[in-house]
């Protein structure tokens, strides 16, 4: 049999060995192949993407750097000019002031009138010990649970997790 020869390896003992192993291990050699090659095609994305991130950032440095340096020159050759011309710099504030003519303000007066302050009226609802059961999951309500609801107004059974207001204590009551 003649050898077949790519990169300088001899592929045909390759062949040979792998046609010669079992069914079960031909299997698992292309499973190992395929898993190799796609983890080096992954390993290689990442290395690429990283290398363009780091080209990216560099070239962005350059640029912001660059752009400091020119704005630098710009500002020091602007400050020579106006120290030997003896001119003042001009501000740039002032030009659109003197070209628009000063206009006269109004000034209007208005009237407020006072609110009256009316004071806070705090009134507690008292919730009442007979009515102490949750609608959703039945059970009954347990001292702290009331006590946190006579207090706070909102309070959540420890059972089912149910949300409990004193208005829905109020509309059990009328009932």
């Amino acid at each position: 049999m003649s050898e077949v020869y790519i990169f300088d390896i001899a592929w045909q003992e390759i062949i040979d060995w792998f046609l010669v192993q079992p069914i079960y291990a031909q299997v698992l050699v292309l499973i190992g192949v395929f898993a190799v090659l796609t983890l080096a095609v992954i390993l290689v994305y990442y290395i690429l993407k990283g290398v363009g991130y780091l080209v990216y950032y560099l070239l962005k440095g350059v640029y912001y750097l660059l752009k400091g340096l020119g704005l630098l020159f710009y500002k020091i050759f602007e400050g020579l000019y106006y120290a030997i011309s003896g001119k003042p710099k001009p501000i740039k504030n002032a030009a659109p002031e003197q070209q628009a003519p000063p206009q006269p303000q109004i000034i209007y007066q208005v009237k407020q009138e006072q609110e009256p302050i009316v004071p806070i009226q705090q009134s507690e609802q008292i919730v009442r010990p007979e009515v102490g059961f949750c609608s959703e999951c039945g059970n009954k309500f347990s001292d702290s649970m009331l006590h946190t609801l006579q207090e706070r107004g909102i309070a959540y059974c420890i059972h089912c997790g149910n949300k409990k207001t004193q208005e829905y204590q109020m509309s059990i009551e009328s009932q």
